[in-house]
């Protein structure tokens, strides 16, 4: 049986895609000297904002945090029971209260003063060749919430050994010797600070445990006291011989020599504002040319 094919006339390809494409690249053809004068405006204004922005060096310094020391055992729930601290909480826990005392108010504002910080972070309120203030002294308050926003600290608890990553940015710095020096001081006044901490609470445990000693009677509560005082009494030892109290410096910070990624930032600022301003452009130019049309094809 002779099969008749039947040819399918192939659809005509609809072109309308392809003639709107044709037609908005006209369009933008007709007004490209407006297109490029506005990019050209826009990526010339964000590439001078770039240019402004401070230039920032981060100085970075990496320690160890505290080991646990062995379980006490029914020393330990003892000292549970009245409220006193033998050294057993968790080691990632005093690293983290001692990176949140860090960033109090207190603690930063006695150090700003101690080093004199204020020039380095108002470095463009400093007038570094009369060594006074261009305008007016900035105060506590400020210098306090910038050190603050400038301090970061990376501390996984899940790392067993227990790595931290303290870093400070700093911002347009007069001395970029001096940058490595403020940080590594103010871990070490960290640890001072904590270490003055411990011995006054430890001294406050001897003075309690003292007067419980003169009220009890029980031989076995009097033996557990006295070997609560000698723990008490270990820890004032042990933190007078250690400088590194809470966390241990494995790397110190070293004077930065270049900028914190400072060209590719400005080159990104300035990429962006070309790619945004040329898209902006185009898309202004397409709607105002289909309102036009739309306005005279309704008074026709």
């Amino acid at each position: 049986m002779n099969q008749q094919l039947q040819s399918t006339p192939l659809s005509p390809v609809d072109r309308s895609d392809e003639l709107d494409f044709i037609g908005l690249w006209k369009v933008l053809i007709e007004y490209k000297l407006l297109i490029i004068v506005f990019t050209t405006l826009t990526t010339l204004g964000a590439t001078y904002y770039a240019s402004t922005l401070p230039t920032i060096y981060k100085t970075e310094v990496v320690m160890l945090s505290p080991t646990p020391p062995p379980s006490l055992g029914k020393l330990a729930g003892f000292a549970g029971l009245t409220g006193i601290s033998l050294g057993v909480s968790n080691a990632g826990a005093k690293g983290e209260q001692a990176l949140a005392r860090l960033r109090t108010r207190s603690f930063l504002t006695d150090y700003i003063k101690k080093e004199n910080l204020k020039p380095i972070l108002f470095a463009e309120q400093w007038n570094k060749e009369t060594k006074h203030w261009i305008d007016q002294q900035p105060s506590d308050r400020e210098a306090f919430k910038l050190l603050s926003y400038m301090i970061s600290a990376v501390m996984d608890p899940r790392d067993k050994a227990g790595l931290v990553i303290f870093s400070i940015e700093w911002k347009n710095p007069i001395n970029l010797n001096k940058l490595a020096d403020i940080t590594n001081n103010l871990v070490g006044s960290m640890n001072i600070n904590a270490k003055q901490r411990a011995i006054v609470e430890a001294k406050n445990s001897i003075s309690f445990l003292e007067k419980e000693l003169e009220h009890t009677n029980v031989l076995n509560s009097q033996t557990i006291l006295y070997s609560m005082i000698e723990r008490q009494m270990q820890k004032i030892m042990l933190a007078n011989v250690r400088d590194e109290f809470v966390f241990k410096v494995i790397d110190p910070a070293v004077s930065p020599e270049y900028p914190e990624n400072n060209f590719f930032r400005k080159i990104t600022i300035a990429l962006f504002g070309f790619i945004l301003s040329l898209l902006f452009s185009s898309i202004a130019v397409l709607v105002f040319e289909r309102n036009i049309k739309n306005v005279k094809n309704n008074k026709q």
